[in-house]
């Protein structure tokens, strides 16, 4: 798996070697070497937990690394999400799994730049976020994703005129976009899964049916924006013709040099930019001007319960819109979910929405095709 945290990195044994507990964020030094791992009262380091197996599993020394070994357990070792089939070296920060129970590898002497997984977690089980870990190699090297595509429509008439490519994950605790790029922050691997998303959500589309696709990207592409021109070419020299559109988030769009490299990029390629989740965070109104996008989508927190909503808000939505409008870029309400808000969308000048109201994501039907926008 290119790229993964999980690769064979070694680390100095300068000091004392400990496990935390993710769970209870315990520290528990490692006294001796060999060091057996388990369920059973008489290992060196015991794991109280029915997912383990009596003796699970063993750390060794070898020269100046530490080595984990699964001895033959009933659920199986993890580093890094990765199973441990033979011997496999570890290094301070890795992320070590025990049946459904997750430790990380400490040394007095490292550095602590990375955040704790229970503190990442904020209340998730652990138990699934480490499941979900184990199988995020099978998500990648199996592309085990399930496309699905959300019509977005005309705010006047409610035509379907493009779908937003989503992506879901049949297997457990991945199924949502949420929780595969939550595994993937551990392995540094986000770049690479929403690059694999966007090929999958292509593959289901037919070839001679082919539908205006708005596809996502993540924050981290724009780091190696090399990588991501690259990506965009592919996927254009695939699809010569269709219509397509990239998001980009709005946090994203910070380094306005690098959208208006992504904007000549996409000119060339015949693509439309749209920032995704406007207004979330802050509205990025430099960004407008400078690297102008073909499309603005409102955030749903600022769509939400809007036919409610006092008459300051409903001005400063409006305001924005109106901007927008004038810049001439089209402007898209995400999350609409009743005919309410619908409604005051409407009333207010947005010209496209999306959301519940107007249609959940869904898979297409495997003989048919996505229909095409009339």
């Amino acid at each position: 798996m290119s790229g993964s945290a999980s690769s064979l990195l070694h680390a100095r044994l300068e000091g004392q070697w400990s496990l935390v507990a993710q769970d209870k964020d315990d520290l528990i030094p490692l006294r001796a070497f060999p060091c057996q791992i388990g369920r059973h009262p008489g290992v060196p380091f015991r794991v109280n937990h029915p997912t383990v197996s009596l003796v699970h599993a063993e750390l060794r020394r070898s020269g100046d690394c530490l080595e984990l070994v699964d001895l033959s357990s009933r659920n199986g070792t993890f580093v890094n999400g990765k199973r441990v089939l033979g011997t496999l070296a570890v290094r301070a920060d890795d992320l070590l799994q025990f049946g459904a129970t997750v430790f990380r590898l400490q040394n007095q002497h490292q550095s602590h730049s990375q955040p704790s997984l229970n503190a990442t977690c904020q209340g998730e089980d652990i138990g699934d976020l480490a499941l979900a870990l184990a199988q995020f190699e099978k998500l990648v090297s199996d592309a085990s994703v399930v496309p699905v595509y959300q019509p977005i429509v005309k705010a006047d008439s409610g035509e379907i005129i493009a779908y937003e490519a989503l992506a879901r994950s049949r297997l457990f605790g991945l199924d949502k976009p949420a929780q595969m790029f939550q595994a993937a922050g551990y392995f540094q691997m986000e770049a690479e899964l929403s690059r694999m998303l966007r090929r999958e959500e292509l593959v289901a589309t037919c070839e001679s049916d082919l539908p205006h696709l708005f596809l996502n990207t993540h924050p981290a592409e724009l780091a190696d924006f090399k990588q991501l021109v690259f990506s965009l070419r592919e996927i254009r020299g695939t699809r010569k013709t269709q219509p397509l559109t990239l998001e980009v988030h709005e946090a994203a769009a910070a380094d306005l040099a690098t959208m208006k490299m992504l904007r000549l990029v996409l000119d060339d390629l015949n693509m439309g930019l749209a920032y995704d989740d406007f207004g979330a965070g802050q509205a990025r109104l430099n960004e407008l001007v400078e690297a102008r996008p073909d499309y603005v989508k409102f955030d749903r927190k600022l769509i939400m319960s809007l036919d409610k909503a006092d008459a300051s808000r409903l001005q400063l939505i409006e305001s924005l819109v109106t901007m927008c409008r004038r810049l001439g870029i089209i402007t898209l309400a995400e999350g609409v979910e009743t005919a309410g808000e619908a409604d005051t969308c409407r009333q207010i000048g947005f010209e496209l929405m999306q959301g519940y109201f107007y249609g959940r994501p869904n898979e297409l039907p495997k003989s048919t095709s996505l229909p095409i926008p009339r």
